[in-house]
């Protein structure tokens, strides 16, 4: 009955972590990893997510001849304008929905720019008269004809010209917006989802792709998409792919291997179990602690945990017909012990509660290896017969005794060129590390030079830089907008952008609104400056008692705030711009065609109750990347001397700690100084991967350190770290080919480290041993 009751516990423990797993929230969020003492980061980390330049999608039709590109410019503008999936679809022609132009009209007074007293005088009405006359004879006649007479002063037209653009207008042919050699007719698609959410964007982009199928068909038109959506989805699913082929073909790799080497299925499901209790373990300690699990985190939890796979082979290799399975566990569990121990104190020191991200990778690994250890410890020598013995396909014979041969010179001369290595990579002093996560994008080259080119033809705003405002509340961030609003007009007259966008230009502040319609004259003089304006111009009488009307009725008007305008495509585009957050409201200007970001940012004003961050994506990004990796070092050497502690403390002998430390200590230099002579720098997938190098390579270090003379037990700790060796090669190595930036760095060095561990500690952790002694 007892030896049922370990199975037995492990299955309820396996059900309740699978349970609690698959009702855990899985997220995708950066800001796990960033800093929450920081507010730029945490400005930074919410523009990341659902900032209004990650909702953009940019498109270019291309091919055919100019003509039916504007006509597949309209037709496809017009199909995407009904689904509800758009917040706002623009190509340059002149289309806005009955209803948001009828609200337009109305608010007209409070929201136009060019609203000023001069606007009313005799003068001011003249002049505004003789442009709308102009414009009757122009192709705007139809427009200017419906709103003339409540209108004369033209606002609605300045409000329909803000509304199209916002930021620098493409040059036009056949009334709708090109490129400026003509090659592409070009449309600016604003989704109602944020960009970082990938399910809405694919959506977003099927639905393009169905709607331009619709509107080019017969024509030779080619449909060209870019933008953060689109790239982020497209890197998605290149990554998934990838990953899934790869990961596939090295499980049935490894699985080969075992089947080779042991001749036995058995061996293949009981390995299997310590990694099921390890992902399981893992995941469920991390919902319970945080609430939810990082993606990330998971994908490199389980790279750390590959090691899991060791515990189960060490117990194959070392099974001899006269110990039972538990007299070999617990031969083992000295040694055992302390390489779970090394490693899970490798994880608890990236421990902070100022870096979630960063304490939910070492949760995760730290649970993930207590289990994995505790399966191979109890639950296998409760499953497997008292006398099983894996089967071999070629006995452990002399040449084992001929490689575990100490060669102190070899050792010696190891030491030497690890030293020699470290020396030249100090002097050198080569840029070590990679801060630009655009170097580890799955993205091609061309796509992101095509969203470059018709990133320049639009005007659109740029990805990388961005105003954000942090206010108390939303008028106090729409008058700070305003004030920067001058600043940036100042700016752009001296050349330093091309322009901008912002809340305050569809919404201005009450205030503002207020102050227009102080501006607005009375009734009496209203009418005496517009009869005087009328003298000579051929208008017919009456014709303008609208635009008294609506005058007055503006005068007395409510201000209109964010809530007024909920549920209009004008509150929509003021919603993507200004929103509320945990600690008040942020409102943004996205900026285009920036040429000097540093005086941008040094004459920002700034607030007595707000204040204003100019925020460049790239170097802000990078800036977090190297905050996090400096972190992650900094922890990882507290681990460093955690590790020596508790190895010390388990060997008592501090030649045992020597060489059971140093080989590895050999190993990550070799490793570093390899990647940098293959042209890589170091990334933060290269830092995580070296935490793997230094868990495997303690191992190697302390079971090759061993004391002892039985021949017997060396040859089999060799097999089973020849084994773990060789699945660690098959499954990194094939990583290593992957195209991917980001797999081929985890592939890389974990290859590297893993074949350079093994070799020092086989090398030197004998030598070190019987020479101290």
């Amino acid at each position: 009955m007892r030896r049922w009751s370990i199975p037995l516990l492990w299955l309820l423990a396996a059900l309740g972590c699978g349970w609690i797993v698959l009702t855990a929230p899985v997220a995708a969020d950066l800001a796990l990893f960033a800093s929450r003492a920081d507010p730029v980061t945490e400005l930074l980390l919410e523009q990341l997510r659902s900032g209004p330049t990650t909702r953009l999608i940019l498109l270019g039709l291309a091919g055919d001849v100019e003509p039916e590109r504007a006509a597949v410019s309209q037709r496809l503008a017009e199909r995407l304008r009904v689904n509800r999936e758009f917040a706002r679809v623009a190509n340059g022609a002149d289309a806005l929905p009955e209803a948001e132009l009828q609200a337009l009209f109305a608010h007209r007074y409070r929201l136009s720019p060019t609203v000023a007293p001069e606007r009313f005088t005799v003068e001011g009405l003249r002049t505004g008269l003789q442009q709308r006359l102009a414009e009757l004879q122009s192709p705007l006649a139809v427009f200017q004809k419906r709103w003339l007479a409540g209108d004369p002063t033209g606002e609605l037209l300045t409000l329909f010209k803000q509304w199209q653009g916002g930021l620098r207008e493409p040059a036009k042919r056949r009334g709708v917006w090109f490129s400026p050699d003509g090659e592409r007719a070009l449309l600016l698609v604003e989704t109602q989802a944020s960009g970082y959410d990938l399910a809405a964007q694919r959506a977003a982009v099927t639905a393009i792709r169905a709607a331009f199928a619709a509107a080019s068909t017969g024509t030779g038109v080619r449909l060209e998409m870019s933008g953060p959506g689109v790239l982020a989805t497209l890197a998605a699913d290149t990554i998934r792919g990838q990953a899934e082929w790869l990961s596939t073909l090295a499980l049935a790799a490894v699985v080969l291997l075992l089947l080779l080497v042991y001749r036995s299925a058995r061996t293949v499901w009981m390995g299997a179990l310590p990694m099921l209790s390890s992902l399981l373990a893992g995941a469920a300690a991390v919902d319970l602690i945080f609430g939810k699990m990082y993606l990330i985190t998971l994908a490199f939890s389980m790279t750390l945990l590959g090691e899991t796979l060791d515990y189960p082979t060490y117990l194959f290799s070392h099974r001899r017909a006269a110990d039972t399975v538990a007299d070999t566990v617990r031969q083992l569990w000295p040694t055992l012990r302390l390489c779970v121990a090394t490693t899970m104190l490798g994880c608890l020191a990236m421990l902070d509660a100022d870096f979630p991200g960063l304490s939910q990778l070492g949760v995760f690994t730290v649970a993930g290896i207590a289990a994995a250890v505790a399966t191979t410890r109890w639950l296998l020598p409760a499953l497997l017969p008292p006398d099983w013995m894996p089967p071999r396909p070629t006995a452990i014979g002399p040449w084992a005794d001929r490689v575990l041969q100490p060669r102190p010179r070899l050792a010696l001369a190891l030491g030497g060129c690890g030293l020699l290595a470290l020396l030249i990579l100090i002097g050198k002093a080569p840029a070590l590390w990679e801060n630009d996560l655009a170097a580890l994008s799955p993205v091609p080259h061309e796509l992101l030079r095509l969203d470059q080119e018709l990133r320049t033809a639009l005007g659109a705003p740029e990805v990388g830089h961005l105003i954000a405002i942090t206010a108390p509340d939303a008028e106090t961030a729409l008058r700070h907008g305003e004030t920067i609003a001058a600043y940036l007009d100042e700016r752009q007259r001296e050349g330093a952008l091309a322009g901008y966008d912002g809340a305050m230009r569809y919404l201005p502040s009450a205030q503002m609104q207020q102050q227009r319609q102080a501006w607005l004259p009375d009734a009496a003089t209203l009418t005496a400056n517009l009869n005087a304006a009328l003298a000579g111009l051929p208008f017919k009488p009456g014709l303008f008692a609208p635009f008294l009307d609506a005058i007055a009725a503006a005068r007395t008007a409510p201000p209109l705030r964010p809530e007024d305008v909920r549920g209009t495509l004008l509150g929509t585009r003021v919603n993507a711009l200004l929103f509320p957050g945990e600690h008040g409201w942020t409102a943004l200007l996205p900026l285009s065609g920036v040429r000097d970001a540093q005086a941008l940012a040094a004459g920002l004003p700034q607030g007595e109750a707000s204040r204003a961050y100019y925020l460049d994506l790239r170097a802000e990004t990078n800036r977090l990347v190297a905050g996090f990796r400096e972190a992650t070092l900094a922890r990882i050497g507290w681990g460093a001397v955690l590790i020596v502690a508790v190895v010390w403390l388990g060997l008592r002998a501090w030649r045992q700690v020597i060489a059971a430390l140093l080989p590895v200590g050999l190993a990550l230099v070799f490793t570093v100084a390899a990647l940098l002579a293959l042209g890589e720098r170091l990334s933060l997938f290269h830092l995580v991967s070296l935490l793997l190098v230094l868990g495997v390579g303690v191992d190697y270090g302390l079971f090759f350190s061993r004391p002892g003379a039985d021949p017997d037990l060396r040859r089999r700790t060799l097999h089973a770290l020849l084994v773990c060796c060789g699945s660690a090669l098959i499954v990194f190595g094939m990583l290593s080919t992957s195209a991917l930036p980001a797999l081929r760095a985890i592939g890389l060095t974990v290859s590297l480290g893993v074949a350079a561990s093994f070799l020092a500690a086989l090398i030197a952790a004998r030598p070190l041993l019987t020479r101290m002694s």
